[in-house]
């Protein structure tokens, strides 16, 4: 997104690097998961529904949803006010179950898992297409199946950062954002294809300080597996009580490449998705290609 050369109203908070025992703690998470347990995939069994994801574990990532960490590039046109500029969305997430337990009549089933990703915009106008913003995510989930329906609860951190060159070249405030919160979702899937989410969050804690409660939920379709050619539909909705419950809205329609691979058309409209500009409203309209597993 292109900023005039002035300085920004979104508050000033000191600029920090990432905190390295947030990611000592990630790193040994993650080793943890897969140096002492057999893959998931291989334990799960059975047929996917709705509400599992593809590897057989309770509740499908909602992969339309700008909150979820996935493997996502995106072409946009942004548009704030009377301003609108070139950007590209690059997102790096994925998530790793690390355990699994189903009751002998398979009505209940609990897994855990934990996800993180790196969400970066860049500047298409510029000559050198700086960075402007990356916000990381890392989340601890503890995911369910009871019968037809599922749940999630997320424990997660957040945090991000403006780039340097943008810093320089627009004299932008050093801004940074960090905080951890609780999400607790429900998940169903009341027709074929269709799956339909949502639920409360609340945040423990946030630099600088901001209402704690928020409110997520959306839709998603997908043609049938065996269909010639695979389509998806998805629209997600947030909204926060630090922004006066201000809807944010995320949409997109496109279809499958390969098995977790798609494209589509992405809309966005409401509070930026990027969290240094989160006061500031702006429309999305572009391309996108996403992978999640």
């Amino acid at each position: 997104m292109k900023v005039q050369r002035r300085t920004h109203d979104v508050g000033a908070v000191r600029l920090r690097p990432p905190p390295v025992r947030g990611c000592v703690v990630c790193l040994l998470l993650l080793a943890v998961p897969l140096a002492a347990v057999r893959p998931v995939v291989a334990q799960a069994g059975g047929p996917t529904i709705g509400i599992r994801d593809g590897n057989g574990h309770p509740f499908r990532t909602p992969a339309g949803s700008p909150f979820e960490p996935v493997h996502r590039l995106a072409l946009l046109s942004a548009t704030r006010d009377s301003l609108r500029d070139g950007i590209a969305l690059a997102d790096v997430g994925d998530r790793l179950g690390f355990w699994i337990r189903r009751d002998p009549d398979g009505d209940v089933e609990y897994a855990g898992a934990i996800h993180g990703g790196a969400f970066s915009r860049f500047d298409l106008g510029g000559p050198d297409q700086a960075l402007i913003e990356v916000h990381y995510r890392i989340g601890v989930l503890l995911r369910a199946r009871f019968g037809a329906v599922a749940a999630r609860a997320e424990l997660y951190h957040l945090s991000s950062h403006l780039g340097d060159e943008f810093l320089l070249e627009t004299g932008a405030r050093p801004i940074s954002t960090s905080r951890e919160g609780l999400e607790l979702m429900l998940q169903g899937s009341p027709a074929s294809g269709l799956t339909v989410y949502g639920g409360p969050g609340v945040l423990l804690r946030a630099t600088p300080d901001f209402a704690p409660l928020s409110l997520r939920a959306g839709a998603a379709w997908e043609s049938a597996p065996g269909a010639p050619a695979r389509f998806h539909a998805s629209v997600d909705y947030f909204g926060w009580a630090e922004l006066g419950w201000e809807p944010a809205i995320a949409a997109e329609v496109g279809a499958g490449l390969a098995r977790g691979t798609r494209v589509g058309l992405l809309l966005g409209f409401g509070p930026s998705r990027a969290e240094q500009f989160l006061r500031q409203s702006e429309r999305l309209v572009g391309l996108s290609i996403s992978h999640v597993r």
